[in-house]
């Protein structure tokens, strides 16, 4: 057996690396299977609430996504107007090394919607900003051109589209637009607020008039000193920012009631999807198990070598 014999006759390093990897991976599937089956467990336990009478925390929602007054969003590649979008520009590079050629896909440019949006359910309007969250969109265009930027993207895209497709460069785009089905899970939360007011834009602007005053923000945020703001001394800064806004919107209005929906802390997942959230938990399950099966392989792969190798498991 060609596997058998790989195993026999390589080199000491060879096999401890190959091993490894193999047991990695079987960890990796370890992780993920706990994940999705907690993120299945996690949907299917959470009861769908109602936007007018939904308690503040951790909710479920399930409506339709719809666009906010003022500027529209526009997708970049396509141009197309959504709610929400992602897109990856990547171009083909040729490598030459040794006499070799190679070809491999570089990503030029990339990016994901920030704006904010309605979800809304037969009993009223929740803000949603997208920021953190895991998103499953109805749209999925993947194609090729000949420009970094193609201007339009086809209606829809499949396997034989991408097959005929050609061009140096390679573009996709995933969006979300107004009126789909919208499920989301994450952190509700009510705020007063004034007629045409973004959250999001205010808490960013805050921030921004704190950076300006470096000393200030570091005499502030700075925990441990070192003269910089790093990533958790950020978080929280940013969590003092949307505290005082929060304050801010109950001031300026008190009769007056927005309700938001944004990332939640201490790890919990945030999601948005276009998909039914009974098929979403279905998909969760599936790839739960299809990550045990990877993982009951890779378990039994490393522990038939090591037997094979050394006679008896160490």
């Amino acid at each position: 057996m060609l596997f058998r014999d790989l195993i026999l006759e390589s080199s000491p390093q060879h096999f401890w690396l190959a091993t490894g990897l193999v047991a990695l991976t079987g960890v990796a599937f370890f992780f993920l299977a706990f994940r999705w089956l907690h993120r299945a467990r996690l949907i299917a336990d959470t009861p769908t609430a109602k936007v007018r009478s939904a308690a503040q925390g951790y909710v479920e929602l399930d409506g339709r996504a719809q666009l906010m007054d003022g500027e529209p969003i526009h997708a970049p590649l396509s141009g197309a107007r959504c709610v929400w979008y992602s897109y990856k520009v990547e171009k083909q590079v040729t490598d030459y090394e040794d006499g070799h050629r190679t070809t491999r896909w570089q990503t030029i440019e990339s990016g994901v919607s920030e704006a904010i949006f309605h979800l809304e359910d037969d009993t009223g309007r929740c803000i949603v900003d997208p920021e953190g969250a895991e998103v499953m969109p109805s749209i999925r265009l993947k194609w090729r051109g000949q420009l970094a930027r193609p201007g339009y993207a086809p209606l829809q895209t499949g396997f034989w589209d991408s097959l005929f497709s050609s061009g140096p460069y390679r573009y996709t785009e995933y969006r979300i637009e107004a009126n789909d089905p919208l499920y989301a899970i994450g952190q509700f939360v009510s705020l007063g607020s004034s007629e045409g007011t973004s959250f999001h834009n205010e808490v960013g602007d805050l921030l921004i008039r704190w950076k300006r005053n470096r000393s200030e923000l570091l005499k502030r945020f700075d925990k441990n000193g070192d003269g910089e703001i790093d990533a958790e001394e950020w978080e929280i800064a940013r969590q003092h920012a949307e505290r005082e806004v929060m304050a801010s919107w109950r001031k300026r209005t008190k009769q007056t009631e927005f309700h938001l929906m944004k990332k939640p802390g201490y790890g919990r997942p945030y999601l948005l999807s276009v998909v039914p959230q009974g098929t979403l938990t279905n998909r969760y399950r599936r790839k739960a198990w299809i990550a045990v099966l990877g993982f009951l392989i890779a378990g039994s792969s490393t522990t038939w070598a090591l037997h094979l190798r050394f006679g008896s498991i160490p």
